[in-house]
């Protein structure tokens, strides 16, 4: 008896410790990179479209991106380091090929590519949000993914709102 107690004993406090928990799925992992590279790309972005757009509509939503893409990152990333999930410093991929031919255009020819790649992103954005809503088990990044879908949703009607308006002439 006096065994099973010690030998019992380890066991309890690595549970009671939290060595045994869980942590995040590898697709909850997977997502949290894609959301981080998103963020990341989003506020890279928007930083372009303050510079290089001559539309105060474009220049506002690219400031709204930096705003809020930094946010979301600044609550995603204790979830991804709690993890070991790594942490993008860098574009990479189709973001830096968008980032690429974005920093060679100014003005009307800026807003069009700018604003299609905005329209495009964020329905993504929205339709992975959406179901990594319904399936993420992780209470924190449950929490993080239902308060970032509304702003990613908003940010969808608010960049469909300027595409119409300027004619919907975006171009790719």
């Amino acid at each position: 008896m006096k065994k099973a107690v010690l030998l019992a004993f380890p066991f309890l406090v690595a549970v009671v410790s939290g060595a045994y928990a869980q942590g995040l799925t590898t697709a909850e992992k997977t997502f949290v990179t894609k959301a981080a590279k998103g963020n990341f790309a989003e506020v890279e972005l928007g930083k372009l479209a303050s510079e290089k757009s001559n539309s105060p509509d474009v220049k506002a939503f690219g400031e709204q991106m930096v705003t809020d893409h930094s946010k979301a990152n600044d609550n995603l990333k204790p979830i991804a380091d709690s993890n070991g999930v790594q942490w993008p410093n860098q574009l990479t991929g189709e973001p830096k090929a968008v980032y690429d031919r974005l920093s060679k255009l100014s003005g009307p020819a800026f807003d069009k590519v700018y604003v299609h790649a905005m329209v495009q992103g964020h329905q993504q954005d929205a339709k992975a949000y959406e179901m990594e809503s319904g399936k993420v088990k992780d209470s924190q990044l449950k929490s993080y993914v239902d308060q970032t879908l509304p702003v990613v949703q908003q940010h969808l009607s608010h960049i469909q709102s300027i595409q119409q308006s300027s004619g919907g002439s975006a171009q790719r």
